[in-house]
């Protein structure tokens, strides 16, 4: 009896060890690859944040790319006029937001909030983004998609010419992958109480979910460094309007919905298959 107990004992710490092993978060696969967010302004990460901070507790290297220096973000709450100043706060938010992500200090572009669309503009944000497909060479890239989240022309125009770039050939044979909000997570929606959470939920962009077929699962602990991490973005949002943000992203129930940019039919779980 002692002898089956001893080699039951062995097995049970092994499989045990194995299982372990299985789920290291710092793999070497994870820890050769290269993740690019690029979004338009300070605090637009939100919509892939748990993922991120997923992906970076896992060894792999996470770039924030910010196109917009977030000048005309002026809230009631922060009493910030638009300009330098707020310019400058909304720098160090996402300096602190990346810190709490774990992920890599944000690449900034500095180019005029709301006025991505001049062509001089243009051209500037195209250079930057070949510059940073060039000096990187990510295995992913993540952008909006071209519904902008909530249709911001900003947003807009930063998924249009990321997927132009990596259209033309700068891409390295990465991934280049939208992020977006399945339209059947929007059914069911627990009332809001503040204008952001109540505008969110009436005015966010959806795509059908059998278009997603990126559903990247996340743990708990993501979500809660994700929230940690949007609390740096103070001038923006109050606490209750965060709280009302996280409820919305909780509608997806631990996941994050992608597509990639050209089109798929197969589901995939994982941001670098």
């Amino acid at each position: 009896m002692k002898t089956i107990y001893t080699v039951f004992l062995f097995g049970l710490t092994t499989f045990i060890g194995l299982r372990s092993q299985a789920q290291t978060p710092t793999s070497q696969t994870f820890a050769t690859k290269t993740i690019l967010a690029i979004f338009a302004h300070p605090d637009d990460e939100v919509a892939i944040s748990p993922v991120l901070a997923r992906y970076a507790c896992q060894g792999t290297k996470v770039y924030l790319a910010i196109a917009t220096d977030g000048q005309q973000g002026v809230t009631p709450h922060a009493k910030i006029p638009a300009g330098d100043t707020l310019g400058k706060v909304r720098r160090a938010e996402a300096t602190c937001a990346c810190q709490q992500l774990g992920i890599k200090p944000p690449v900034f572009f500095g180019l005029q909030d709301g006025g991505l669309y001049s062509l001089e503009t243009l051209q500037v944000l195209h250079q930057h983004i070949v510059k940073l497909f060039t000096e990187l060479k990510p295995d992913v890239v993540i952008t909006w998609g071209p519904d902008g989240g909530y249709g911001h022309a900003d947003h807009r125009i930063v998924s249009d010419v990321v997927t132009e770039v990596f259209q033309n050939g700068a891409n390295n044979g990465s991934q280049l992958l939208y992020t977006a909000f399945p339209k059947e997570a929007m059914q069911n929606m627990p009332p809001m109480k503040t204008f952001t959470g109540k505008w969110l939920s009436q005015s966010f962009h959806t795509t059908l979910t059998k278009y997603l077929t990126y559903q990247i699962a996340y743990e708990a602990i993501d979500l809660k460094t994700a929230r940690t991490s949007y609390a740096c973005h103070k001038s923006q949002f109050t606490p209750d309007d965060m709280d009302e943000i996280f409820l919305l992203i909780g509608q997806t129930k631990g996941k994050a919905y992608l597509r990639p940019w050209n089109g798929s039919s197969k589901i995939q779980v994982d941001l670098f298959k």
